[in-house]
């Protein structure tokens, strides 16, 4: 219940300190993506090993953001958001005096802990205190925060490290973390701690950490250890058994009902979890291709990926405000099939292909990911019951970060298969393109079947629609 109240004067600056927390989280991404190939160049590692950095990062994001929503209800919103931030900034430090890469990747995993609490609180308090007419907009302009930080990222990681040196990077980065601490601290009195009797599932958070590190840590690495990769099926295993756990448990982490209730919320949630895994696949191919295919600096490759991330900056306020208006449904088709068809573009690319065409493919990834961001998740939440919105809003900021996570899985064996532990050069070139080509047509394959889910809706709705309009004609 709420222990105190928010003056109503204040609503704005809860709104701003929300804005910063999802202009932050990607900004850490897109940011740390950028000075990759620096990080692999000071350390010496290999192109397999280097996605290390955001497959953990996107493990413990996804981890965490899963068990976020029951956590917040169990200890409050407002506490967990405070501590994602306090996280992000220590661990900033952390990644800064970093003296090999083994430090670096711990870091950078406790990191993508604070990144999951900061998402999946920040949407759930956005909810919370915006009526539901409202919400769609909302979310739409929470949503592009996170594509200007997604475009400021490599603009801003591209130009720290050709001018300073990619560790200053963490330097700049405490600033944002600090303000929204303190601008969210001193604007939020509210409290959500709707759970307080009831109690944590510590072994359904272990079997699912389990879980997913295996098949994390068995995709990540099996390039360096064939054997691991037998760590995979032993993951999905631990995961089918925290879904019977979950369904017979008095106080579950996740309520499996709304998955299966809700054909809307299951079908949102693993459409997100695709089109934000081909949105991240988008940005870390991108990142390589411009630098060591093409040989631009990484200021350059973040100008490049500035032009996507400003086409979803300036459309996601305008497509979320449409949600609020028409079915979130059809927008969500269109933002699809443009994703879909940047995709497939992009899988094709070569060391010759045209700079239009290079432009052409990151505009229509820009739009179309914009346009599906916020419908999608006002879909997801429509048929969502008040006393579940905290968990439910939850994991549909938790399925951007599986998808993350999924997509860093199919990168990391395109990449295993074609290159091994070889590192992107001269010589590798072709075959850093093959890798690109098999996982954009791997995750354009998985975004079509999610394309006919909701195509199929649409025409549930559209259907129902027509019944009720030709009974109100009658009446």
């Amino acid at each position: 219940m709420p222990a105190e109240c928010s003056p109503p004067e204040k609503t704005f600056w809860v709104y701003v300190s929300l804005w910063i927390a999802n202009f932050f989280s990607p900004l850490l991404y897109s940011g740390v993506t950028t000075i990759l190939p620096s990080i692999a160049h000071d350390f010496h590692t290999s192109a397999a090993t280097i996605s290390l950095i955001v497959m953990l990062f996107a493990y413990s994001q996804g981890f965490v953001g899963s068990i976020g929503g029951r956590m917040s209800d169990l200890f409050g919103l407002r506490k967990m958001m405070t501590i994602g931030f306090i996280i992000c900034f220590l661990t900033l430090i952390g990644l800064f005096i970093s003296t090999n890469f083994t430090m670096l990747i711990i870091f950078r995993c406790i990191q993508g802990i604070g990144t999951a609490l900061l998402i999946s609180s920040s949407t759930a308090i956005a909810i919370n205190i915006t009526p539901i007419c409202k919400r769609g907009s909302i979310l739409g302009i929470l949503t592009s925060a996170a594509y200007l930080g997604a475009s400021l990222g490599p603009i801003i990681g591209g130009a720290v490290a050709t001018f300073f040196g990619w560790r200053f990077l963490f330097i700049l980065l405490m600033i944002p973390s600090l303000a929204g601490l303190i601008l969210f601290r001193g604007a939020l009195r509210l409290e959500w701690c709707t759970l307080d009797e009831e109690k944590f599932d510590t072994k359904g958070a272990i079997m699912l950490g389990l879980g997913t590190g295996a098949i994390s840590l068995g995709t990540g690495l099996f390039s360096m250890y064939f054997p691991l990769l037998y760590l995979v099926p032993i993951g999905f295993i631990l995961l089918a058994i925290f879904v019977y756990m979950q369904k017979h448990t008095r106080y579950p982490i996740i309520n499996i009902d709304l998955f299966t209730k809700s054909g809307k919320f299951s079908l949102g949630i693993i459409s997100i979890m695709v089109n934000f895994g081909a949105a991240t696949s988008f940005v870390y191919y991108s990142t390589m291709y411009f630098q060591q295919v093409r040989g631009f600096t990484p200021l350059m490759a973040g100008f490049f990926l500035l032009f996507k991330s400003m086409a979803q900056f300036g459309v996601t306020p305008y497509a979320g405000k449409l949600s609020d208006k028409i079915h979130p449904e059809y927008i969500v088709i269109l933002g699809i099939i443009l994703s879909t068809v940047s995709l497939i573009g992009t899988a094709y690319l070569n060391e010759n292909s045209s700079i239009y065409y290079i432009y052409t493919t990151l505009f229509l990834s820009g739009v179309g990911l914009a346009i599906f961001s916020a419908p999608s998740t006002v879909s997801a939440l429509q048929d969502i019951p008040s006393k579940e919105i905290a968990v439910a809003s939850s994991l549909t900021a938790t399925s951007r970060s599986m998808g993350i996570l999924t997509s860093q899985i199919i990168v990391s064996l395109a990449i295993s298969h074609y290159l091994g532990e070889k590192t992107v050069n001269a010589e590798t070139i072709p075959l850093f393109l093959n890798s690109m080509k098999a996982s954009f047509l791997a995750i354009s394959a998985i975004n079509i079947l999610c394309l006919l889910g909701y195509i199929i809706l649409a025409i549930k709705i559209h259907h129902l629609d027509t019944i009720h309009k030709n009974k109100n004609n009658k009446d």
